[in-house]
């Protein structure tokens, strides 16, 4: 019987050191709960032709003590060819400041950012300057002393808020 169990033992060890030596090489065709996956590297730079041998560029080095020279500036989109051009308001304290009693009223309007436009149904249309950039954008329409003064845009991603002139 000793050996019987030894021999026992023995194909178990060697079942089991077998086993942590192949791994997972299945590919995860198993019951394994957790996919496998293999990462490729990834290009920088798309290439133009496959099957061509391109290393993207690196940087221009710059020489020590110079200032790098700043790239092309991020150029906003075109505003909107309809609606009523509504400027940027920079300094928003000095706006409202104008009023003599703060913005009270507001209405949800639609922006829309295929055409660039503001429309708040009613009171008109709108052609933001610059016209806001980002994702998930909403604005909306206020009043200040019974008069249009400001459509407000809040942009969900990057979260931002800025206010434009409709006056």
């Amino acid at each position: 019987m000793p050996v019987r169990l030894g021999l026992t033992i023995l194909f178990v060890v060697a079942g089991a050191v077998v086993a942590a030596a192949c791994g997972d090489d299945d590919q995860g065709a198993g019951s394994s709960l957790t996919p496998t996956q293999t990462a490729s590297p990834v290009s920088a730079t798309p290439s133009p032709s496959m099957g061509v041998d391109e290393k993207p560029s690196a940087p221009p080095e710059t020489p020590a003590g110079e200032e790098p020279t700043p790239g092309p500036a991020e150029t906003p989109p075109p505003i909107a060819t309809t609606g009523k051009r509504a400027p940027r308001v920079e300094d928003v304290p000095t706006f409202f400041a104008q009023f003599q009693n703060p913005p009270q009223d507001e209405m949800q309007c639609v922006y829309n950012p295929g055409t660039r436009v503001i429309d708040c149904a009613g009171s008109g249309l709108y052609a933001p300057d610059p016209p806001p950039t980002g994702q998930g954008i909403e604005c909306f329409f206020m009043i200040a002393d019974g008069k249009p003064a400001a459509a407000r845009c809040e942009v969900a991603s990057p979260q931002s808020t800025v206010y434009y002139d409709v006056r």
